[in-house]
């Protein structure tokens, strides 16, 4: 289960296209940030993906990828020309084929090849019509589904919209947001698999599993985060924490799969494992707000710039970022477990969140900044979330006392946390 929701430029504050989503994922499934520059290629050379090797392109551009740590593709990412994409699993009456691309696949082959939105969108098509999509994208348990996009870039948007290998798409006017749902209905301009005036969603949508998955609430949701604009950084980061009605106050003690901000246990098997909000400038260093850790609702979004070398959370490995993932989430489980001042974490990180916005918005204030000051700025911001997860921490994590359904769940997933799929 994921979210995703964007601004464009008409829409923001800063006016500069604002991308942000949560990465909905099994509890147990590292979550990592990785930087990989851009190549130079023999045409043609075999490229392994999750499942399956397609030829590779020549060139392939640098990108900066939100990735579960077993998967070739990714969940969410950008790209050096400002491009970013954020993907949802959606559930459809496709025919489910053989091993193919991933939805992750497609999203990170795309980043890799497009300089625009438009492009993006082009190359998905392309590669759904050639290879289809399809795979177990489950981490302990298998996961089948089809996938949808959102993909801006500093000037425009798309949702694209996939069942097996047949999409609708259109253009983004000022805002959107997408969930768990197929919600294309008739304004595709791009399509395969319908005609133009039909109904993609009631064409394809699995109506059962794409109801016990929330989404449509969820939706609503992002949808009225945007709903008051102008937006800025600080509304985004504000939607990806957004608990639904009821449940704000009762998130570390039930699991609820109707509120962006996801939390699991009991019956509900996925929380927000990763969480990003990108600033996307066209003449100018974008800004990266990245957790590096689950559940946003305690987590910190911290400031990071594209291509710039400033150490945690994005790492060359993705044993690095592994081991980064699962100090932070070993202390969500001390929250879980009672261990832990909720309140004051949050204060403190709610302090130092806004102390980087607004020397992120100083930075910027007179254009292009130096980029010594901005890698400086990243690490420094590194390292005061670095001390607050220390002061924090606990290394009695896993003493989740209670004998109800939500502790034996939590019991059992912190037997296995850090044992890889």
């Amino acid at each position: 289960m994921c979210d995703t929701l964007c601004a464009l430029p008409e829409w923001t504050r800063s006016s500069h296209t604002l991308l942000a989503k949560n990465s909905d994922r099994d509890p147990n499934e590292p979550h990592v940030i990785r930087f990989i520059p851009a190549r130079e290629h023999s045409p043609g050379s075999p490229l392994r993906c999750t499942y399956i090797d397609i030829p590779q392109a020549p060139h392939t551009h640098a990108v900066l990828l939100f990735k579960p740590d077993w998967i070739w593709g990714a969940e969410m990412g950008v790209n050096e020309y400002g491009v970013a994409i954020g993907n949802e699993a959606v559930f459809t009456r496709a025919r489910r084929g053989p091993e193919a691309l991933t939805g992750m696949d497609l999203l990170r082959l795309a980043l890799e090849r497009a300089e625009t939105a438009g492009q993006a969108v082009a190359f998905i098509a392309e590669l759904l019509d050639t290879y289809g999509q399809g795979g177990d994208c489950g981490y302990e348990s298998p996961f089948y589904y089809d996938n949808s996009f959102l993909i801006a870039d500093p000037r425009q948007a798309y949702v694209l919209e996939t069942a097996g290998k047949n999409y609708a798409a259109y253009e983004v006017d000022k805002n959107a947001a997408i969930s768990n749902r197929l919600s294309i209905t008739t304004e595709h301009t791009l399509r395969h698999g319908v005609e133009a005036g039909d109904d993609f969603s009631k064409r394809f949508i699995d109506p059962v599993r794409s109801h016990f998955a929330a989404a449509k609430g969820r939706r609503v949701q992002s949808l009225g985060a945007l709903d008051h604009g102008p937006v800025g950084t600080a509304d985004m980061i504000r939607a990806l924490r957004t608990h639904a009605p009821g449940q704000a106050g009762r998130e570390f003690s039930r699991g609820h799969v109707g509120s962006v901000c996801m939390h699991a246990g009991g019956l509900i098997g996925d929380q927000s494992a990763g969480s990003f909000v990108a600033v996307l400038r066209e003449n100018a260093p974008m800004t990266i707000w990245a957790t590096g850790a689950s559940i946003p609702c305690i987590a910190a979004f911290k400031p990071l710039f594209f291509g710039l070398d400033s150490g945690a959370p994005v790492f060359e490995t993705d044993g690095e970022g592994r081991v980064y993932w699962l100090k932070r989430e070993r202390l969500h489980r001390a929250v879980l477990a009672g261990h832990v001042d909720v309140a004051a974490l949050r204060e403190r990180r709610d302090a130092l969140e806004a102390a980087w916005l607004a020397e992120e918005e100083q930075l910027f204030s007179s254009g292009a900044p130096d980029t010594g000051a901005l890698a400086a700025f990243a690490k420094k911001a590194a390292s005061e979330e670095a001390a607050m997860i220390d002061d924090f921490y606990r290394e009695d994590w896993a003493d989740m006392q209670g004998r109800g359904r939500f502790a034996r769940y939590w019991r059992k997933k912190n037997a296995t946390l850090g044992k890889g799929k």
